[in-house]
């Protein structure tokens, strides 16, 4: 099938940009949603025998809260051979105003793209549920309803930002973009999905396909070789968004009431439990707090450490409708992970995790841990390399994707 022309909708960042949207972002970077976006990308470039067209509008935060630039400009980015085209489009980064701007800025080159492809099969992929790619897979099916549109759903909106206190203006636009979403998913062909659980939520029963995750090799890069890991203190490490409902404070409290001097805590991140674990660090010598650190020095960091912690329990309906890529990032390291059986987690993670069911208990898990051998903790956290490294490499999961698709066209 050479002859189908393909669309990404995403909102990645530039590699050109990363600098400078980490220098003028305030708060929390939309980190996970970028890497699994550019790994959807490397899977459909490694799959795909002709070229791809993307068409971009940045995930970050609005003017002047949260971003220190008001508005964003237009620029074409290179890719790859394997990238037609690559438009990063600009839009007006104002709150709730963006929304409509982002749609506004973008449908001309959707237009554009649909015009010059008008002979050929279509295919669109967008990412992910907001009522901005929603409305524009529709804006594209109206203009040709012969274009095959799929929609990449790493969240769904009505668990988005659970963790947070919510104005009645939010609720009131949340509320308003999910009837909108709702209304444009007759124009939708088909899904990704991140758990089976979302696709029952949303009364979808075919045309879709489950992706928990992608696996990347970045840590490669960083030096393998840490002699001074066997012979220094047993580090627990835990790197992510510093929500109370995420677990931080169950992990810090089990920590803290195990008495060992030969146990360091290392917590990087940020979010509303910053402040609690600050003061805990100054009670505790053993928590080391590093704040927002860069990505290879997360990276590095958890290939040094002894126990990856993802402490996030299964309490709340939005454990069915979410898979933490956390779980994903960890296993890459090498280093052995802990981790509670979550619903929206695949059974096959649980032979190379050290899993914690509901009824037990995080401290007594880490307790039972740190009483073994630096032998027997090396071969878990390798295996769990080798699995997830083979499995859930960009290759093999978008491969589904694609299946997906190809699987569709051929019944038209």
């Amino acid at each position: 099938m050479n002859d189908i022309e393909f669309l990404f909708l995403g909102g990645l960042f530039p590699k050109e940009l990363e600098e400078e949207i980490q220098e003028n972002s305030r708060g929390n970077i939309q980190n996970a949603a970028n890497s699994l976006q550019w790994n959807f990308l490397n899977g459909l470039e490694d799959n795909l025998p002709g070229k791809i067209t993307i068409l971009n509008s940045m995930y970050i935060g609005s003017f002047p809260k949260k971003y220190k630039k008001i508005y964003i400009k237009t620029h074409d980015y290179s890719r790859t051979a394997k990238t037609k085209t690559f438009i990063n489009v600009g839009f007006l980064n104002i709150p709730i105003i963006k929304h409509y701007d982002r749609a506004r800025t973008l449908k001309p080159y959707i237009k554009k793209w649909i015009e010059k492809n008008k002979h050929k099969n279509k295919v669109i992929i967008a990412y992910a549920m907001t009522p901005v790619f929603t409305e524009l897979i529709k804006y594209a099916k109206l203009m040709d309803e012969h274009i095959f549109s799929c929609l990449i759903v790493p969240d769904l909106p009505q668990y988005m930002n659970v963790d947070e206190k919510q104005s009645l203006a939010y609720s009131l636009l949340k509320k308003g973009s999910i009837s909108k979403i709702n209304d444009d998913m007759k124009y939708i062909d088909s899904y990704v999905f991140l758990t089976e659980h979302m696709a029952d939520y949303l009364n979808i029963t075919h045309n879709y396909t489950i992706i928990e995750g992608i696996a990347t090799n970045h840590h490669k890069d960083i030096q393998s070789d840490f002699p001074e890991k066997n012979n220094s203190k047993f580090k627990i490490f835990y790197s992510g968004g510093l929500q109370r409902a995420y677990g931080i404070v169950e992990l810090v409290e089990s920590f803290r009431n195990i008495k060992n001097d030969n146990l360091e805590l290392i917590i990087c991140g940020s979010g509303e439990a910053e402040e609690y674990i600050l003061n805990e660090s100054k009670n505790d010598k053993r928590i080391k707090f590093l704040g927002l650190l860069e990505r290879k020095d997360v990276l590095e960091l958890q290939m040094k450490s002894d126990l990856l912690v993802n402490p996030r329990n299964n309490v709340g309906k939005f454990t069915k409708y979410s898979f933490p890529s956390k779980i994903i990032e960890y296993m890459c390291s090498g280093t052995p992970v802990l981790a509670y059986k979550l619903d929206g987690m695949p059974k096959e993670y649980y032979n190379y995790l050290y899993t914690i069911n509901e009824e037990e208990n995080l401290e007594v898990k880490l307790r039972e841990i740190i009483k073994k051998t630096r032998t027997e903790l090396s071969l878990k956290g390798n295996l769990a390399s080798e699995f997830i490294m083979t499995n859930k490499n960009s290759k093999a999961q978008v491969k589904k994707l694609i299946d997906l698709i190809y699987g569709n066209l051929e019944k038209l």
